[in-house]
This record gives C-alpha cells, structure tokens and sequence, in this order.
C-alpha cells in the first residue's frame, strides 16, 4: 500500500515537474516555442567599413566615435545616439537602439565626428528634419589675401580626423537570438596627401640650387568642405588645404629609372595636406610656388581627380580582377603620393609625374 503511494506521488510529481518545464520554455524569450508576446526584441545597428583597398573590415581598429540618426517616412528625426571609445573597438560590438526598430526607418552615420575637424548642428529628437543634417570642414579665413578669387582665404591646415559616412533606408536585418541587427557600411571622407617635390640630377654636374624645406610652398584648393546628410556636397567656399607637416627625405622612384632598371633614390621634400572627400566631377587644383621668387611654378594645376591610374603596377595586378570605377577608387583610396621632379637648378621637370608610384608621362600635356 505504501509503495503504491510513493508511485502515485512520484507520477504527480513528475507531471507538475514537466508542466513546469513546458510553461517555462513557452514563456522564455530564447526558445522556439515562443508563445510570449512580451518577450523583448534587442534592436541593435552595427557598423562595417570593408569599403578600401583591401576590402578588409577594419571598423574595430579605426573608429572611435560613430554618432547614428534615425529618421521616418516624412524626414523627421525620430531617434539619435552616440557611441565612443573602446566598446567600439571589440569584434562584437553593436549599437543598442532603444524605442524604435531601425530596420524600419532611414539611417544616417557620422563616424569620426571631431569638433577640432568639423562642425555638425545640434539636432533634437522629433524638431529636427533631415535636411539640417550637415557636416562642414572646419577653417580658419585670413585676414587678408591678394587674391581675386576664393583662393587663400579659407584655410585648412590640420591634419583632419578620420570621418566616415553612412546611409540606409529601411535596410534588411538578421536575427542572432533575441538580437535583430540591421548593418550599416561606411565611406571614409578624408584624404592624406602626400605631395613630393624630388631634385634629379639629369646633368650630372653641381647642383648650383639645393632643394630645402624653404624651396617650394604647396596648396590644394577645392570646394569639397560642405557635406549633406547624404554625403553629396553643398555650395561652399573655395578651402585651401597647406600642409600639416613639411620634411626633408629620400625618395625612390622609377620615373627615371630604364624599364630593367630599378627604382632610384633623389633627394626630396615631402608635405603632408590632408583634405576632405575627392569626388568625381570636382576639379581639385595643386598648386606649387618656389618660394624663393614667390614665382608659380609652370606646374601650376594637377586635376587630383582626374588621375584614374593613380595605382602602382603592383597594385594594379593586385587589383586588377575589381573593375573598381573612378569614384569608387576616390573612396577606396584614402593616402596618395604624388611625386613632381625639379632639376639641379630647380626648373620644373615638365615630362613626369609619380601618382602612387604609377609613372605618367606627360610629354604631350601643356602645363
């Protein structure tokens, strides 16, 4: 009788036992038989910047700082969040979007945002519409300039932080659990020049004029400073981008080199410019006087943009397979070397130039 009891006790407690363990995996958010509509979904936004030269995904190694609007059908800001410092640097991390599901507005990134680089307006939540979402290159307007136009009065002298820029409307999502992510892929907008004036001996006699860091003076001049919340340019004024940096160094180089002969190396001066995007259809201008004279070098302009092989030989069989077109090199491609030559009496070397080591001949080009 006794041990008929016990059964009878065990089989009750096994019953509330499994009804226990059904009613809790119904009701647990992370199990397939998921009947709780209270269960909450984690919304979270993560962000990938593969968009360079190596398609490799270095988001984690290179951003600091990424700032994500959020904006519905009629254009109004609905939701904005900022993200910084060491979180952004894990491999896992994601933004978490709290209060709307993002996947089912219009996105807009701004990584990289820096008050010493850019100015970018104050906007609130529900009063803010979409087209107040600028980004403007800082500069400093000099006091006085001879110019008759723009150039030289709005000056950019730093070397500008890294920013990048991204957009999607109503992007598709994935599920990782209780997770739903909608990914985000980034532009970068910000360029390192690296103009290089070389002396070349061609004569091989004295050098009768020693190429200094006083010698030559650089400037880049393009109104790409003024940035909307799609990343296309707005109306600006004409910046002057001079160096951050001026060096004396050798510099290697093919472009006087016989074609099984390797690179040689002359003295040079080196200065770093850093500017904002580059965008096809702009007309960016370099710009080098000696500064000696004060006299514009028959130089004079160099179409930045225009430049489609501005790849080394290397690179070009590296990458010759991605049919990249010019605008998606501009934005791949964040650090240009542009070699010019001067001879042993500082005269312009008007057949050549070294755009990323890729040697242009330019013999039938008046500059």
């Amino acid at each position: 009788m006794m041990k008929q009891i016990l059964t009878t006790i065990q089989e009750k407690a096994n019953k509330i036992l499994l009804l226990a363990i059904l009613a809790g995996a119904i009701t647990s958010c992370d199990s397939v038989l998921n009947y709780n509509e209270d269960c909450d979904i984690e919304y979270c936004v993560k962000f990938k910047y593969d968009y360079n030269m190596e398609e490799k995904d270095v988001f984690a190694e290179q951003v600091r700082t990424v700032t994500l609007y959020a904006f519905d059908d009629n254009n109004n800001l609905v939701y904005q969040k900022t993200d910084e410092g060491e979180p952004l640097s894990e491999g896992d991390y994601a933004m978490n979007v709290v209060g709307i599901d993002p996947s089912q507005y219009r996105l807009v990134v701004w990584a990289g945002l820096n008050d010493e680089s850019f100015a970018v307006p104050l906007l609130y939540p529900n009063q803010a519409k979409i087209d107040e979402l600028t980004v403007k290159t800082l500069r400093k307007q000099a006091t006085r300039s001879t110019s008759e136009d723009e150039k030289d009065q709005y000056i950019v002298d730093n070397s500008l932080y890294s920013l990048w820029h991204g957009e999607v409307k109503k992007g598709p999502t994935t599920r990782s659990g209780r997770q739903q992510i909608t990914n985000v892929s980034l532009v970068k907008n910000t360029n390192t020049i690296h103009v290089i004036v070389a002396q070349v001996n061609q004569s091989n006699g004295p050098i009768t004029k020693a190429l200094t860091e006083e010698t030559f003076q650089c400037a880049i001049y393009d109104d790409n400073g003024y940035m909307n919340y799609d990343n296309s340019l707005l109306e600006d004024n004409l910046l002057t981008y001079k160096p951050y940096n001026t060096k004396a160094e050798v510099v290697t180089t093919r472009a006087f080199s016989a074609e099984n002969e390797p690179a040689k190396e002359y003295n040079g001066i080196t200065c770093d410019v850093s500017v904002a995007r580059l965008v096809k259809g702009q007309t960016p201008e370099l710009t080098i006087k000696n500064s000696q004279t004060q006299g514009l070098e028959p130089l004079a302009l160099l179409l930045l943009a225009q430049k489609e092989e501005a790849s080394s030989p290397e690179d070009a069989e590296k990458y010759k397979d991605r049919n990249y077109s010019l605008q998606e090199y501009l934005d791949r491609e964040d650090e240009y070397t542009i070699k010019i030559f001067v001879d042993e009496k500082l005269a312009l070397i008007k057949t050549v130039i070294d755009v990323n080591d890729w040697i242009i001949q330019i013999n039938d080009i008046e500059l």
